[in-house]
C-alpha cells in the first residue's frame, strides 16, 4: 500500500523486520564477547580491535538497531494513520540508516562474529535503504581489520614539544 508521501508500507515492514532481527543478532554477538571476558575497562580502550573498542562497536550496532527500529515504526505508524504531514523529513531519513553500523563496524575486532555477519548481511538484503547505507555496511563486512581508533589520535608529544611547567614561586 503506498501513501502520498511515497511511503510503500510493505517495504518498510520488511526493514522493520530485518532491522529487528539485525538488532538481535548484533544483541548475541555482544553477550558472545561478553562471555568471552571482554570488558569495557581494559588498558586497550586505544586500541582498533581491541576488547573495549570491539565491545563498544557491538553495543553500538545492538543499540542503533533498536533506536533506528523505533524511528522505522513511527514513520510506519504515521503513514498507517494518513499523517502524512506530520511525518515531516521522516521518510527521507530513516531511509539513510543509523550510524551504529559504520561507527561499531570500525571499532570491531576481526574476523567478526558470525551473527554480526548474519545482521549486516539481512541488512543488504533490503531494497528500502539508500546507497550509502549499503555501502557502509559493505565496507565493515569487507574490511580486514578495526580501524577507530585511529592510533595517531593518541599521539604523546616528545619531551621538548611539552609545554614548560611554570616557576612556582614563594
Amino acid at each position: 500500500m503506498k501513501r502520498e508521501i511515497g511511503i510503500d508500507i510493505d517495504q518498510l515492514v520488511t526493514a522493520m523486520k530485518a532491522v529487528d532481527e539485525a538488532g538481535r543478532l548484533f544483541e548475541e554477538a555482544r553477550a558472545v564477547y561478553e562471555a568471552r571476558g571482554l570488558k569495557r575497562i581494559s588498558d586497550d580502550f586505544k586500541v582498533a580491535g581491541g576488547s573495549v573498542q570491539t565491545l563498544q562497536g557491538a553495543e553500538e550496532m545492538a543499540l542503533g538497531a533498536r533506536k533506528y527500529l523505533a524511528e522505522l515504526a513511527t514513520v510506519a505508524g504515521y503513514a498507517a494513520a494518513g499523517l502524512q504531514e506530520r511525518a515531516g523529513e521522516r521518510p527521507a531519513t530513516a531511509r539513510a540508516g543509523f550510524p551504529g553500523i559504520a561507527g561499531g563496524g570500525a571499532r570491531m575486532a576481526r574476523p567478526l562474529l558470525d551473527p554480526t555477519l548474519e545482521g549486516l548481511r539481512l541488512l543488504l538484503a533490503v531494497d528500502y535503504f539508500e546507497p550509502a547505507f549499503k555501502a557502509a555496511i559493505e565496507d565493515v563486512v569487507r574490511a580486514e581489520k578495526a580501524t577507530y581508533p585511529d592510533p595517531a589520535t593518541f599521539r604523546i608529544p616528545k619531551r621538548a614539544e611539552r609545554p614548560a611547567k611554570a616557576a612556582r614561586t614563594p
